[in-house]
Order: C-alpha cells, then structure tokens, then sequence
C-alpha cells in the first residue's frame, strides 16, 4: 500500500487514509508493502519496529508508528489518532485527517490553529515566515510549529501544535501533534521521523527532502492511481435546486456548500471519502451535539428513515430533537454514499424553524444532480 504524490492519496494514504482506521475509514488495499525506513535516530526516538507483511485481509498504517505512541480509535474526520501520555499526566494528541478539495487553504487552517491556542490570526504575508519544508515520506510537505503564549491546559501548562500539511493532487493530508507545550516539544523528533516514514511510494528508501513537492494543480492523478476522494466533477460541485428563502453564503472549510436558512437556520453540504467515518459515528456525533445518547450499530434503522433518490441513490436520513444541554435546537441530516464521496446535507437551528424547513429539505437533497 503506497501513498503516491501526483495522485489523490489513492487507495493508499489516502485510502489508506480514507480506508485505514478499523471500523471508520478504513480500506487498506493490496499489495501492502513496508512503510519507508524512517531516518537513523536515537533509542529515544525511535519508532516502534516495523511491523511483519500483514497477512490477507488484516491492515496496517502506511508508517511508522514512534515508540510510546499509544493508538486510539479514531472518530470524527480522523483515520489514525494516537495518544502520549508522560509519567506526571501531560497529554498530546497526534491524528492524520485527509481531506478533499474543501479542505480550506493553508492560511485559514493555520489561523484555526492558531486560534485554537489562544493566538491572533496572522496574513497571508506573516504566513511564510511560520512555513518550514518538511520530507512526508518521498514528497516535501509544509511544517508549521505553533506555541501558544499563555497558559491554557489546566491553567498551568501552555499547548502547543506541531501540524503537517500534504497536498496530493486536489486532496490534502493533515498530520497533527497537539498537547502540552513541552511535551510536543520533547515528540517532534518522533514526528518528524513519522512523517519521514510515510509510505509515498516515491522512491522507497532513496526518498530525500529535495523532492519536488506536489502541487494543486495536478488535477489528473497518474493512471491506475484513483483515490479514495475522486477529482471533484467538471462544474465544480453537483447541482440542485435551492428552496426559496435560503440564503447561499461563502462555505467555509471542509463545506462544499453553506446556506443560511430562516432566522438562524444553517444548511451545510460536505463530500468526503467513501468511508468517511461511517454511518453509526457520524449518527453519535451528531447525536453528541444535542444531548442525545449514543445508540449502537442495530439501532440506525430505527433512528434513521431511508429516502429514495432519482438515479437509484438512496439517503439515509436522521431526524433530531436536542435535550438536555441540546434542548430546543433540532437537525436533520442525510448522508448519500456513492462511490466516489459520500455527501452529508444538514440543516441545524430551532426545533421550530427545522420542522417548518423539513420539506424544503428533503426537496433539496431529492434534487441534488452528482
């Protein structure tokens, strides 16, 4: 399993990205060859042995992982999380998000960061002075490390983010350490030695940072190499037909789409991977938001109503009443799954604004033209 530069993180980082994580997105494909060896480090920071050829119809991470590293499930938009935990409690967090052509650009994402650690945003101008190259596997990704000034974790230890940017064709690959400030300080060789360990599939071990680095514009991956998150169609975005009333508004990251709807009403549309965490932890999720409990995979058939789309796609629907903590908000959200991307449309605002809107938005999702 590789993880090929030029390409859209085929079935591979990508895939293995979107197809690597055991329950959620995970779909490691065969061949699945050794990550490359990471570079010469000591005892401290060397990763864990590699593991042995995975034997048919199991999966491993295309790199690998730092001794220490503690693997964790993965949820939400994650295929690999891993947890560090030092003998006096001190955490960090290290995750690998993939992303398609709505992953924002570098600036918003650094800002998000950054506001994330109690820091000011900076400008496009400012953003190159906080841009280091960085070798992920065979290719040249761009490295940002991000301290913030104040203490913010149990108000005594500042947090720190060390975060990998790598853009494969029209998909980006976000690799992330995040924690107490010395503790991400004392991992990042490990980190750099992950990235470094990669399994691009350029170059095997001869993979050096002078590697050109990908760029955007290769739209058109290399043949045979069909990532998990496919080209994005010709116009851009498929079609439909906006009810009256809803208002179109910039899409912020990770949207395709975005609508403001009534007095407070919000309607997204996302396309991920064909994974794309899965139906049950994206249910939980936004169960999660509204004070809802959990349910279990036998339970989506009797949370959820299936709507039959023109064309033969079918959308699995989710009708929610927030309580507790959620109560008097409500959402309603569709997940489609094709199998290029799985699309979610979601409306969110008061139960009374969404319960007025339910029509409008089973409409919208029927019209949607891939």
């Amino acid at each position: 399993m590789r993880f090929r530069s030029g390409q859209l993180l085929c079935v591979p980082l990508l895939a293995a990205l979107l197809g690597c994580k055991k329950e959620e997105v995970q779909v490691y494909q065969a061949p699945k060859d050794m990550a490359p060896a990471a570079p010469a480090l000591s005892s401290a920071d060397a990763p864990a042995s590699a593991p042995a050829p995975a034997e048919a119809g199991t999966s491993r991470p295309p790199w690998n992982v730092p001794a220490g590293w503690t693997e964790k499930e993965a949820s939400g938009m994650r295929i690999a999380s891993y947890s560090i935990t030092a003998p006096d409690g001190r955490t960090a967090d290290a995750s690998v998000v993939p992303l398609g052509p709505t992953a924002g650009s570098e600036l918003d994402n650094v800002n998000r960061w950054r506001t994330q650690l109690g820091l000011g945003s900076v400008t496009d101008a400012e953003l190159a002075g906080l841009t280091q190259a960085v070798p992920i596997g065979g290719v040249t990704g761009k490295l940002f490390d991000l301290v913030g000034d104040k203490p913010t974790l149990d108000d005594k230890y500042k947090a720190r983010t060390l975060a990998a940017i790598l853009s494969v064709g029209t998909a980006t690959v976000f690799f992330k350490l995040t924690g107490e400030d010395a503790l991400v300080a004392e991992n990042k060789p490990k980190f750099l030695a992950w990235l470094k360990s990669v399994d691009t599939g350029d170059g095997g071990d001869t993979a050096t940072t002078s590697a050109p680095a990908p760029t955007a514009a290769a739209a058109t991956p290399p043949p045979g190499m069909a990532g998990p998150i496919a080209p994005p169609p010709s116009t851009g975005q498929p079609q439909w037909d906006v009810p009256t009333g809803w208002k179109s508004v910039p899409a912020s990251t990770m949207r395709v789409a975005s609508f403001v709807v009534g007095e407070g009403g919000d309607f997204s549309v996302v396309a991920l991977g064909p994974a794309a965490g899965g139906t049950l932890a994206n249910l939980n999720r936004w169960r999660g938001q509204l004070g809802l409990s959990p349910v279990g995979e036998a339970d989506i058939p009797t949370v959820t109503t299936t709507l039959n789309l023109p064309g033969g796609d079918k959308a699995i629907v989710a009708d929610l009443t927030g309580e507790g903590a959620g109560a008097g908000k409500k959402m309603l959200a569709a997940i489609v799954s094709r199998a290029d991307r799985t699309w979610f449309y979601k409306l969110t605002g008061s139960a009374a604004l969404v319960t007025q809107e339910h029509d409008n938005f089973v409409k919208f999702v029927q019209s949607v033209k891939y």
